[in-house]
């Protein structure tokens, strides 16, 4: 079984000052630099068939190019980053998470690590998380004499 671990200890404490901004009517300064820099957390979708698993984070707005996919024994590790392409100039109002991201997946120990794949296509990253041949499941033949031959 794969690990999904979707928790950030300050995604609260964002969401709260984020709130707190609305009820007050407060907009720019520190509040948007900070909401700027704060990580975000990519949605992610696992599933999983007789061939191994599959992982699709979605990345929109990301350059493939700003993310890194690394495995370590049986750690996968997914991190970049979004940037909003501004440099920072004006006024700036948005819903669109901006910053750094990093995901840190658990990976069952059947999966074979030599053939993982990556790929990125219109802002959705999917791996492919081959099962390792021992661990699939295999037709056994009956060996013997049949009944007839006897």
């Amino acid at each position: 079984m794969m690990n999904l671990i979707r928790w950030s200890p300050f995604e609260e404490l964002n969401s709260l000052h984020h709130e707190l901004d609305r009820v007050f009517g407060r907009q720019g300064g520190d509040a948007q630099a900070r909401a700027y820099e704060a990580a975000w957390t990519p949605a992610t979708e696992v599933s999983s068939d007789t061939n191994g698993w599959r992982l699709r984070v979605a990345l929109p707005g990301v350059d493939p190019k700003a993310v890194d996919v690394d495995l370590h024994g049986d750690t996968l590790t997914i991190k970049g980053e979004r940037t909003d392409g501004r440099g920072g100039a004006g006024r700036f109002e948005s819903e669109i998470s901006y910053g750094r991201f990093e995901r840190t997946f658990t990976l069952p120990s059947n999966v074979d690590a030599d053939r993982v794949e990556a790929g990125f296509t219109n802002g959705m990253l999917e791996l492919t998380l081959p099962l390792a041949e021992s661990a699939r499941p295999r037709r056994i033949e009956i060996g013997g004499r049949s009944a007839e031959a006897a």
